[in-house]
């Protein structure tokens, strides 16, 4: 069964839910793998894995029509405001998300998590005892959090709490689970990843009775090492990247992989897809062209760990076409606690080639492949001006993906601010949430969000501090109320920019900024842990690789962000707590389906260049292989210059329903 590379929420069945991560000892050759106590922990970390056991079904009903919070005066009185008149919004999404869902799968993962980190111990810390464990735990962080938060956007939180009649505590993990549940939830993937079988390297074989492998007598660089015809040219040691393995590759070539994992790799659940012009064709140990057998090394002797596959096609390749080989496997030991059983199975790994005749350097050939139903596209924004739109006017647009499980798309409410003697502002957030994903400000500053995961939070450092006495709290400024600090206080792109890169975050996040001057900026943070080695950057739409590729744009006058980092490329590659963080790329469920995504994103962007309109900036939104139909959020469509937000949400996808606009006032009055 193949693993979802995206994060599906709504629609994982309750029996499969709360995944083990780990449970079996890390093999010695695998250096990116835990040793000694570390083994139980990604079983406990696996607490953020029940999110996936929010309920997915629920009676079909009329969408909810987009509620509109019009809010004025001081950040207490506003927060009252927000509490009095969504006081049953609030309580429901709280009790739909936290109370009824998350915290009673999180209490289950207790056992496991108390064998490793003994401060969660219930006899020695009783206080997460009786059943409070997962309360506490993101309490914990919260209150981590919440000292990173403004006093205006406490006192807010707090107006909330009174207006509402709930308590403040509520209120505050309403607030901060995002942040928190994303950067624990990165961590167990990760560890997830460790126990499951890795692909240690690929080999292309292209045999000639004439001149023996081709590979190494073509006069090509084929592996874009800078070498040619060198020894073994054929074969690398595998890590995920951004663009092709090899290329102009033979037409004949055969392959051969190395998988590994201590358990064992089961040769029945290998998975090798060919994918030519956008046709997969799938071969399993059932497919003849296919054969996967435990290694067996020159002396004879069989490994215990390592799976060798060959794949031998029956007919040549096409010649200048582009190739991605998808490869998939599980390991052989099945996992019954908790159940339901199950083995464990590694994400998507993609190689990506050409063959002979294409002509272009590695570099220009983006390794995206295609998704074939186990994925979903991500989180994304995009923003345009000037050449790129219908009137040369900015605009952007934002569809966010992640977890709405049924619950998040019924409670969200476009929110106006009317701070006293300061500029207004909008975004579009949640009941009882003093924040959103995608606003705009009176200034003519707009702003959009999406994820992206990274072991560069505060959680990952924690293990290199205290290790055994770590515990799972996320600290720095939660994503929502960064975002509307920029609305607050941001006069431009650029100022909003700089003020994000002054921030500590909390996770792995990023921005896309444009501004009524058409100033368009992509920001993209971590926590920062080795400032030294990798901080946040920022870049606009020129901005280009070592090779004059644009990063993250069509031409001059756009600019788009998935749910994976362009310029923070290695997020993190520092040893923690004696072992090695790759980036994000070797191990997130979004790096290839956000590669897609960009990709086909910066393609409708090119498809309308010229002619973007606010009309059109939604036909993009609703390109279906840029639709995520299981956990959209909301969406929205963003005129800066006319201080104008139009917002979806309500449906699922967000997409599929009308967009409610409202524009704000210009500031200073009467400008």
């Amino acid at each position: 069964m193949q693993h979802a590379e995206k994060f599906h929420l709504s629609r994982v069945p309750r029996a499969a839910c709360c995944n083990s991560v780990c449970e079996k000892p890390m093999s010695v050759s695998q250096f990116r793998r835990l040793r000694c106590v570390m083994l139980g922990l990604p079983t406990a970390l696996t607490m953020v894995l029940v999110l996936a056991a929010l309920p997915s079904c629920y009676t079909a009903q009329p969408p909810p029509k987009l509620r509109v919070l019009d809010l004025a005066g001081t950040p207490y009185q506003r927060g009252v405001q927000h509490g009095k008149t969504l006081s049953s919004e609030i309580r429901s999404f709280y009790t739909t998300m936290l109370t009824t869902s998350l915290l009673p799968y999180l209490n289950r993962e207790q056992p496991d998590i108390s064998a490793v980190l003994k401060a969660y111990d219930p006899i020695l810390h009783t206080e997460y005892g009786n059943g409070q464990f997962s309360l506490r735990l993101l309490t914990d962080s919260a209150l981590a959090i919440e000292k990173f938060v403004s006093q205006d956007h406490r006192d807010e939180m707090h107006g909330i709490a009174d207006g509402a009649q709930v308590p403040y505590q509520q209120v505050l993990l309403l607030n901060t689970f995002v942040d928190s549940t994303l950067a624990t939830r990165a961590v167990a993937y990760y560890l997830r990843t460790l126990q499951a079988p890795k692909l240690n390297f690929v080999e292309l074989q292209a045999f000639s009775n004439n001149v023996g492998d081709q590979l190494e007598s073509d006069g090509i660089d084929n592996d874009g090492d800078g070498k040619t015809d060198e020894s073994k040219e054929g074969r690398l040691d595998y890590a995920a990247r951004p663009t092709a393995t090899f290329v102009e590759v033979p037409v004949n070539t055969h392959f051969r992989l190395m998988l590994e994992d201590s358990d064992g790799v089961d040769p029945a659940s290998v998975r090798v897809q060919t994918i030519i012009d956008g046709q997969i064709t799938l071969f399993t140990v059932a497919s003849p062209e296919l054969k996967a057998a435990v290694y067996v090394n020159p002396a004879g002797i069989k490994s215990t760990e390592l799976l060798e596959v060959i794949l031998k096609l029956n007919n040549p390749l096409p010649k200048a076409a582009v190739v991605t080989l998808a490869v998939q496997a599980s390991d052989a030991k099945i996992v019954t606690n908790p159940p339901p059983a199950k083995a464990r199975t590694m994400r998507i790994e993609q190689i990506t080639f050409t063959t002979v005749g294409a002509a272009k350097a590695i570099d220009q050939i983006p390794n995206l492949g295609v998704s074939d139903g186990t994925t979903s596209p991500t989180s994304l924004a995009f923003a345009v001006r000037n050449s790129a739109t219908a009137d040369a006017q900015p605009l952007m647009a934002n569809h966010f993906a992640l977890l709405d499980a049924g619950t998040s798309h019924k409670h969200c409410v476009l929110q106006i601010h009317r701070p006293v003697g300061k500029p207004p502002y909008a975004f579009l957030g949640w009941a009882g949430v003093a924040y959103g994903f995608s606003g705009v400000s009176s200034q003519g500053v707009g702003i959009a969000v999406t994820q992206s995961d990274t072991l560069n939070n505060s959680i990952a450092i924690q293990f290199e501090k205290d290790q055994l006495n770590a515990k799972l709290v996320t600290s720095g400024m939660p994503v929502g109320f960064a975002a509307r600090q920029v609305l607050e206080q941001a006069t431009s792109a650029v100022k909003g920019a700089e003020l994000l890169l002054s921030m500590q975050h909390t996770f792995g996040w990023n921005f896309l900024i444009g501004d009524a001057q058409g100033e368009l900026r992509a920001v993209e943070v971590h926590s920062a842990v080795h400032p030294d080695l990798s901080k946040p950057v920022a870049y606009g739409p020129n901005t280009t690789t070592n090779l004059g590729v644009l990063t993250a744009s069509v031409g001059a006058d756009d600019l788009a962000i998935g749910a994976h980092f362009r310029q923070l490329a290695t997020d993190i590659d520092e040893p923690v707590f004696a072992f090695l963080i790759p980036p994000q790329r070797a191990w997130s469920t979004y790096y290839y389906p956000s590669l897609r995504t960009q990709a086909t994103l910066l393609a409708s962007i090119k498809t309308h260049y010229g002619k973007l309109t606010v009309a059109i900036a939604k036909q993009v939104l609703r390109v279906p292989t840029l639709v995520d139909r299981n956990d959209s959020m909301q969406a929205t469509v963003i005129e800066p210059a006319k201080r104008t937000i139009h917002a979806a949400a309500g449906n699922v996808p967000a997409t599929d329903g009308e967009f409610t606009a409202f524009s704000l006032p210009p500031w200073p009055v009467g400008k």
